[in-house]
């Protein structure tokens, strides 16, 4: 594993933690997100750190400090999470912001749990391709296809972006919801970047964010990198407007942590990693340096 994400120079503004998670124990497509933490540490230090639409320079608001790679134990998921648990006992969740870097999407539960404890307020913001709301699939209630169930089962409100399969038992289990527990944006229904950035703000109210991010909720044009491709994604040009709409002059949520999980780097390509670290800039930018 790399040893620095994103080439910054002198540590500077706020530190992120990075927590790389090469998993892939409940794949159930394409297979390699075990790469994934790897290939976004390789990808971060290659791109510039100055966005020029939003005039502001990530090396200007945080420094990037690496934790240790948790090694996926033999014993599957529920062996991961523990192991997760035992890296973040040194942290704080009050003020510690961790950076997850995924591995397959059923690796942040304890991130959830972790930032849950600390603010009983917290709400979810939910990138993906696909709903992840399954009770239960392939015989494990902690697989990739899992992780937003068990998300609501903690009590944390769930807003979903791009979202454009699921079964028709999850499409049943978000209509039974009450719409401040749970709100889509369905990729085939996407509002005006300006709109959607409205509409979760409302829903976020004062709570503090995490951000989940499924590299697969991007359209398959942008990352195609992934185990589970689906057509008709969010477009890159959609999500970075989205992401400087939702802390433009200051009016977005209070940030406590994100993960980006499910890329499965193409060899002899670097587009896929390239494009997430971007996307991972562009929302520390957009909230370091316009909220």
């Amino acid at each position: 594993m790399h040893h620095e994400f994103f080439d910054l120079g002198p540590r500077r503004g706020r530190n992120i933690y990075v927590l790389p998670v090469p998993y892939e124990g409940t794949v159930s497509y394409g297979t390699g997100t075990r790469l994934g933490p790897e290939a976004l540490f390789r990808a971060s230090v290659q791109i510039e750190s100055f966005d020029a639409e939003l005039d502001l320079d990530l090396a200007d608001l945080a420094h990037f400090t690496p934790l240790p790679v948790v090694h996926p134990p033999a014993s599957g998921p529920d062996g991961l999470h523990q192991a997760m648990r035992e890296h973040l006992k040194g942290l704080d969740a009050t003020k510690d912001f961790v950076l997850t870097l995924g591995g397959e999407h059923s690796v942040p539960l304890p991130l959830f749990e972790f930032y849950r404890q600390a603010h009983p307020d917290l709400a979810l913001l939910h990138i993906d391709a696909h709903a992840d709301l399954r009770e239960s699939y392939e015989d494990s209630p902690y697989s990739h296809a899992c992780i937003m169930a068990r998300a609501r089962q903690l009590g944390i409100p769930l807003a979903q972006i791009g979202i454009r399969s699921l079964c028709r038992e999850q499409r049943d289990y978000m209509r039974a919801q009450n719409p401040s527990e749970l709100m889509t944006l369905f990729a085939w229904d996407l509002p005006t970047p300006g709109e959607a950035a409205e509409r979760i703000r409302a829903f976020i109210g004062g709570r503090p964010l995490y951000i989940s991010f499924d590299v697969d909720g991007m359209d398959p044009s942008v990352i195609p990198g992934t185990g589970t491709p689906e057509p008709g994604g969010i477009p890159y040009r959609w999500m970075t407007r989205f992401c400087k709409e939702l802390w433009l002059d200051g009016l977005g949520p209070k940030l406590v942590g994100m993960d980006m999980c499910e890329l499965a780097p193409i060899h002899g390509s670097q587009a896929s990693e390239t494009a997430a670290v971007k996307l991972i800039q562009r929302i520390l930018t957009a909230w370091l340096g316009l909220a």
